[in-house]
């Protein structure tokens, strides 16, 4: 009698008088759109500043663009038209080379230190490497690459756009 007064006592208590919702349309997964190209003639996105987050912006590239290309037109700066918009840059002007090289995780050089730059720096440089790793129809090997500077290496970086 006592397990058929505590089965009953479960039954009405798991019965809380939550009604059953039907699957909620919210649209489809988000997807990256790699362009079926070799590269010629592709948007390039970089990541700029705007309102204290990082947010990705199209520029047209005007021949072959890699990682380095990329990353190069980044380190110069929003344009004109992209800072009216109120984009801006964490990042410093660079004074030499910016360097891939292939691995797990690809590592990327750039000629300034590492250390001051704010994670909206970081973001911006490790999301425009991730974009432009998409546009050549690479990726990064799980889903990281590492920044090396003068100063320090940074592995296992993540795009937290």
């Amino acid at each position: 009698m006592k397990k058929l007064v505590v089965l009953a006592v479960l039954l009405l208590v798991s019965a809380c008088g939550v009604k059953p919702t039907p699957v909620v349309a919210a649209g489809p997964a988000p997807t990256l759109r790699v362009p079926a190209t070799d590269g010629r003639g592709t948007d390039l996105i970089l990541y700029f500043v705007l309102d204290d987050r990082v947010a990705p912006v199209a520029r047209s590239s005007d021949g072959v663009a890699g990682v380095e290309a990329a990353l190069s037109m980044l380190l110069a700066g929003p344009s004109t038209d992209e800072r009216a918009d109120g984009y801006t840059t964490a990042l410093p002007r660079p004074s030499g080379a910016i360097t891939v090289t292939p691995g797990s995780p690809a590592t990327i050089g750039v000629p300034f230190p590492l250390r001051p730059l704010t994670g909206a720096g970081i973001n911006q440089l490790v999301c425009t490497a991730f974009a432009a790793l998409a546009a050549q129809g690479g990726y990064a090997t799980g889903g990281t690459v590492a920044l090396a500077g003068p100063d320090v290496l940074l592995p296992y970086q993540t795009c937290q756009a």
